[in-house]
């Protein structure tokens, strides 16, 4: 049985509907290997490409790709839509949810102890489980707990990305503690880095309910501790990324200003994927200072060899104020 929900009829009449006679399918890594059904469904009324490429979120949509095939027609897998992008008019791009076949509610009420008297609870998930929340909720309130379910920028209520956690900033001031329905850390993380507050993780690949703070807390002071080095800097790269959604060339070039203004060299540097490969061979630079995913500088932090700085971040390692560091600065997008 494939382990992600795909609504292929959905994609064949859209693929109809347009006429088209060849179509790139693009999806991240982890849903790649569930294909297979949808590629064979669409090789029966198109020619279908496939994107090996990775693609990190609605950020990173394969219009290059795309355009270098001729191909006019893009179905996105696993995300919701477009992240500060605006599609060319020229191109039409699909975007179409994998919901993740898996076990949450068992995992729920084998774990719910961890919550203990955190009510109300604020409950939030990533899109691969954004369909289950209504279970979740009805689970928890029939257990005793007040259950909220924030509204943000997203089209899903309850559901968070990376960039984005203002469905948890909703309803902040009215909860107990948070309970983000998500495989791994990357998520709930960005929760609590935004909200400070009490943050646990069902993770229903691991089969359990995590609480992030311990682990927030060694993340945290590992950044702390890197942006402390980049106070000596003299030579930083500012990163800009091509991605359509990441790409911040104004802002780029409005660090570069800062940076020099304060008797410092700047230099910029454009890349598609952002990785310590990519930039060890500028040797000369102290610091990075990234313009593109904001996640980066938290997440892979320890892959790089030099400290990444965000584009909140800046000013208090040129002004030497890291005592004053406000961590909600580490998440700043555009």
């Amino acid at each position: 049985m494939e382990s992600y929900e795909i609504d292929i009829p959905r994609i064949v009449k859209w693929v109809l509907d347009e006429k088209v006679d060849k179509v790139l399918v693009q999806a991240p890594d982890g849903i790649k290997p569930h294909l297979k059904e949808l590629l064979d469904s669409l090789s029966k009324i198109t020619s279908a490409y496939i994107s090996g490429s990775h693609t990190w979120g609605g950020c990173d949509i394969a219009l290059q790709e795309a355009d270098a095939l001729g191909v006019k027609h893009i179905i996105h897998i696993g995300h919701h839509g477009p992240v500060r992008v605006r599609i060319p008019r020229d191109f039409k791009v699909l975007f179409v949810p994998a919901f993740a076949k898996v076990e949450i509610v068992d995992v729920l009420e084998g774990e719910i102890e961890k919550l203990r008297d955190y009510t109300p609870v604020g409950l939030l998930a990533s899109l691969q489980h954004i369909n289950r929340l209504n279970d979740i909720k009805k689970s928890l309130e029939e257990k005793g707990y007040k259950v909220l379910i924030g509204a943000g920028n997203l089209p899903y209520s309850g559901q968070i990305i990376g960039c984005d956690v203002s469905a948890a900033a909703s309803i902040a001031d009215k909860v107990n503690c948070f309970l983000v329905v998500a495989g791994g850390f990357f998520h709930g993380l960005g929760v609590y880095l935004k909200t400070g507050i009490k943050t646990f993780i069902l993770d229903p690949y691991a089969g359990r309910i995590i609480d992030i703070e311990p682990i927030a807390k060694r993340i945290m002071a590992r950044h702390l501790y890197n942006l402390s080095k980049a106070l000596d800097a003299e030579n930083f790269g500012v990163i800009i990324s091509i991605k359509p959604g990441q790409y911040a060339m104004g802002k780029a070039l409005e660090i570069r200003r800062k940076i020099e203004q304060h008797g410092r060299r700047a230099y910029l540097i454009v890349l598609d994927e952002i990785t310590p490969e990519n930039l060890e061979n500028l040797a000369f630079l102290d610091a990075y200072v990234n313009t593109a995913c904001p996640r980066l500088n938290i997440d892979n932090e320890d892959v790089f060899k030099k400290p990444i700085i965000g584009i909140g971040e800046i000013d208090y390692v040129l002004h030497g104020e890291i005592e004053k560091y406000d961590f909600h600065k580490a998440l700043q997008i555009l």
